[in-house]
């Protein structure tokens, strides 16, 4: 194994093969694009294949997962009734799944779904459902079980150390601007008509002063009409260097940035990634 996401899976395919689970599933925590936790359903493993994805992917798992993050605490054996709304509880007796109980789980190392380039700690929800009580030791020994198995991710290199997740988290953003740099090079820079920039109060003067001379050099060949290749032409600049003073233009509110449509584009792709 080289990745938690395996070690899941193996956890959730044992779970149901030797410990008597109906489903095994587990939830690890995400971030949105708003900076708010959700759970995503990362592995799950059946006894029985012919339950439906409306009942094993329900959103009162995802709910319940969340909440038992957000209290970092565990979920002891219950009915399922006592837990569920009555339907979901239905749905689930009628599959053979009369109990559950969940584990949290956390480590101090950082993880990335695959296929993903944010690392954040590990937190993570086993939830588990039974058509029987286990034996009263059953519990414990799934708990611990999955204790282990987080210190074992965390010394077998399943998951990384908090400065490593942010030195490669830094690397990820690196290549990304090394890779958005053609498509940079296509978008047309326009002067901005905000007479704010204006140095001066008296009406006949229609120009600004850019302190910096990279930025001045590109600003009087800015005509709206050239793309970003093409004032490095122009200027006989690097794209790295001319990327360098468009940044500043930017800052300063001095330009704007239009795609190949005339649109106007975001201008973080350069405040962000230089």
């Amino acid at each position: 194994m080289r990745h938690a996401d395996e070690l899941f899976q193996w956890l959730s395919d044992a779970l149901v093969q030797h410990f008597s689970a109906q489903i095994a599933q587990f939830w690890v925590a995400q971030v949105d694009s708003q900076g708010q936790y959700f759970m995503k359903l990362q592995v799950l493993s059946s006894r029985d294949n012919s339950i439906p994805f409306r009942v094993a992917l329900s959103k009162p798992f995802a709910d319940l997962a969340g909440e038992i993050r957000s209290w970092q605490t565990d979920l002891p054996l219950s009915l399922v009734g006592n837990v569920f709304s009555s339907f979901q509880a239905s749905l689930l007796q009628r599959y053979g799944s009369y109990y559950c109980c969940a584990e949290y789980l956390s480590s101090k190392g950082h993880y990335a779904s695959r296929g993903q380039t944010i690392f954040m700690p590990l937190e993570a929800v086993a939830l588990l459902f039974f058509n029987r009580p286990p034996q009263p030791d059953f519990p414990q020994s799934i708990s611990y079980v999955l204790r282990l198995a987080m210190q074992l991710a965390e010394s077998n290199d399943m998951l990384v150390s908090p400065s490593n997740a942010q030195s490669t988290a830094a690397g990820y953003r690196h290549q990304a601007a090394q890779k958005s740099t053609p498509a940079l090079a296509d978008l047309v820079p326009r002067r901005t008509a905000n007479d704010d920039l204006m140095t001066t109060s008296n009406p006949l003067t229609s120009y600004v002063v850019i302190t910096d001379k990279l930025a001045r050099r590109l600003y009087r060949e800015i005509d709206g009409q050239k793309s970003v290749q093409e004032l490095c032409d122009a200027t006989h600049l690097d794209i790295q260097a001319a990327l360098q003073g468009l940044r500043i233009l930017l800052h300063e509110r001095y330009i704007e940035l239009l795609d190949a449509t005339g649109q106007s584009v975001d201008s973080s792709i350069l405040l962000n990634n230089l």
